[in-house]
């Protein structure tokens, strides 16, 4: 592998690619990374904001 190349998956999805349902790993400052679902706003009685996505996680119903 040349030098100051990264491994990493391919095929990783950007954001504009992401929908509803999707599963991803998501982060939260304090945390380690954690499978969620991609989840709309509107079913937990939140506003969205379009910079950001809005995810369930698995194992914990939050």
């Amino acid at each position: 592998m040349a030098p100051g190349r990264k491994r990493g998956a391919k095929g990783v999805k950007t954001k504009s690619e992401l929908s509803l349902g999707d599963l991803v790993l998501a982060k939260v400052k304090g945390f380690p990374a954690w499978p969620a679902k991609i989840s709309r706003p509107e079913d937990w009685e939140r506003a969205p904001d379009p910079k950001k996505y809005f995810v369930q996680f698995f194992g914990t119903s939050e």
